[in-house]
């Protein structure tokens, strides 16, 4: 499967955007871990908006800060050991009545850094942002935990060479963004550190997105496609396909599925995951899907030359997950035209991809050749037109 063109036709076409202008300084903030700077951070990216736009630049040092909100024009680059890092008070992250997330939107905490309608926007390392994620992962917020970045209704975004750490919720959003990049990040979480719902990379109605190079080590989805859910479905505006997504060269180490489609979905199509390293306790593909939402269709999916050194399922569909729902009240959603192959290494166990109450088709799996310490057998109960060759998965 190849992607549209436009992606890095656009890209290329826009990597002069902003490089025109001088770097805007951010004067008044002071980087010793402690003082809050989200009023002077604000001032160079509003003073720089008003100037016609560039790049705003956080220098080297520890710069705490509440919720920043970007405007077209303006990028925000992180220099060499510059460290952007998120207040510990949840005041400094005000609700706002119209967020995404979850498949819906609600009220719920905004974000460190607040992307909305800016397309060209570049996030650039290669300094890190640091969610103080410990601050919030054990208590209890009723809106949110804040997310470090959220980027919605953008063309051609990038955001390249920068480190992603201890996130108190999802590391990064996009919604309805279309021609857009990730290169070359790092997603992680401390080692022994629980972070719940540090997702690192959620694909939210959106399209042509390629994600490439990157590290994960969090403690949930590693990348997750997602769209619309039940109680989302209504909304407006109403949720584009998820679709044209390409991840590549990516390395996998920590998380609850390398790549995930769903829970929170409706379409996803034209998928390509290839290239890349699954290690440790996460299934390689998860397909996630809600008997409680209508219209759920995978489709297209194309998973290859992935090598695997781990201890979970290589393939794992769960058709009613997160919800309990009475069997002859349920939405059936529709997974059809999955391709796996060229996949080598060892892992936990196959998995399984059972059909019995979700319409499951024209499934490939080819050239497999994986050792597990687990079951070798793969439950394929109820698939339609599954076609198998070459397939060597055993049991060590």
């Amino acid at each position: 499967m190849k992607l549209k063109g436009i992606l890095f036709a656009a890209i290329i076409a826009n990597a002069a955007f902003a490089a025109g202008n001088a770097p805007f300084q951010i004067t008044g903030a002071v980087g010793d871990g402690a003082t809050v700077n989200t009023k002077p951070i604000q001032a160079a990216i509003d003073q720089c908006a008003a100037a016609g736009g560039g790049t705003v630049v956080v220098p080297k040092g520890e710069f705490v800060s509440g919720a920043l909100f970007l405007k077209p024009g303006v990028n925000l680059e992180l220099a060499e050991s510059a460290v952007l890092m998120v207040s510990t008070n949840v005041a400094d992250f005000p609700t706002l009545p119209h967020v995404r997330f979850e498949g819906h939107f609600s009220e719920h905490a905004t974000s460190l850094l607040n992307v909305d309608g800016c397309d060209h926007f570049r996030l650039t390392g290669p300094g890190m942002i640091d969610g103080n994620g410990a601050a919030y992962w054990s208590g209890k917020q009723p809106l949110g935990r804040p997310r470090l970045v959220e980027i919605i209704n953008s063309k051609d975004v990038v955001v390249s060479g920068v480190r992603f750490l201890n996130s108190p919720q999802w590391n990064l959003h996009f919604y309805n963004c279309q021609d857009s990049l990730v290169e070359n990040c790092r997603f992680e979480i401390g080692p022994r550190a629980k972070g719940p719902s540090t997702d690192g990379t959620d694909i939210d109605s959106s399209q042509n997105i390629t994600v490439k190079g990157c590290y994960y080590s969090v403690n949930d989805d590693c990348i997750c496609l997602k769209g619309n859910r039940y109680d989302g479905l209504d909304q407006e505006p109403k949720s584009p396909p998820t679709e044209n997504i390409h991840i590549t060269d990516c390395t996998f180490v920590r998380g609850m599925g390398a790549l995930s489609l769903g829970t929170d979905a409706t379409v996803i199509r034209d998928v390509e995951f290839a290239d890349s390293t699954v290690q440790g306790n996460m299934p390689m593909l998860r397909i996630k899907l809600r008997p409680d939402t209508a219209g759920q269709d995978y489709a297209n999916l194309h998973v290859h030359d992935i090598k695997l050194n781990g201890r979970e399922r290589i393939l794992s569909l769960e058709p009613s997950h997160g919800t309990k729902v009475d069997p002859d009240k349920a939405a059936h959603g529709k997974v059809s035209k999955i391709t796996v192959e060229n996949i080598t290494g060892s892992f936990g166990s196959f998995g399984t991809f059972n059909g019995a109450i979700t319409d499951v088709r024209d499934i490939t799996l080819r050239n497999i050749d994986v050792k597990v310490s687990g079951d070798a057998n793969l439950d394929t109960n109820g698939v339609v037109n599954l076609k198998t060759e070459n397939v060597n998965v055993t049991a060590e």
